[in-house]
């Protein structure tokens, strides 16, 4: 069992900010922390490239996450009948390299299938303003400039 009351501490700010749709906490929050992915490959895929598991909501694709790597095994183990024959690799990244590739019409599904599950919608996710020229060295426009 994951130890849920930390889990839900660390989820608290997150859940905060998703209710007050406040793109820039969102973003600052999940810039801090860090997640485990699960990717899955079948045996002829190339090993070498690493893809985040992706699930289909009826709304928009969500790439799933987890705070930690227990509670992503807890997942892969209770699919595991639906991903027989395919390699099973978890990967930790940090909240920068999480959102760095993402597309905009993702969202990102954090603990599925746990009572702390949170889904972050794609509008949420994409702040043009979270980022302040830190995430790739490029300057963004302001919002000032833009007519």
């Amino acid at each position: 069992m994951t130890n849920a009351g930390s889990e839900n501490n660390r989820l608290e700010g997150l859940i905060q900010a998703i209710n007050n749709d406040d793109q820039v906490a969102v973003d600052q929050w999940i810039r801090s922390e860090r997640f485990t992915l699960v990717a899955l490959a079948s045996e002829e895929d190339d090993e070498d490239a690493l893809s985040a598991l992706v699930v289909e909501t009826e709304e928009f694709p969500a790439v799933v996450a987890f705070m930690d790597s227990e509670a992503a095994q807890l997942f892969v183990d209770s699919i595991a009948d639906q991903i027989e024959g395919e390699s099973v690799d978890l990967f930790e990244v940090d909240g920068e390299s999480l959102l760095r590739p993402m597309s905009e019409e993702f969202g990102l599904l954090i603990n599925p299938e746990s009572d702390e599950a949170v889904m972050v919608e794609p509008g949420l996710l994409h702040s043009e303003s979270g980022c302040d020229e830190e995430c790739d060295g490029t300057e963004e426009e302001e919002d000032g400039s833009a007519s």
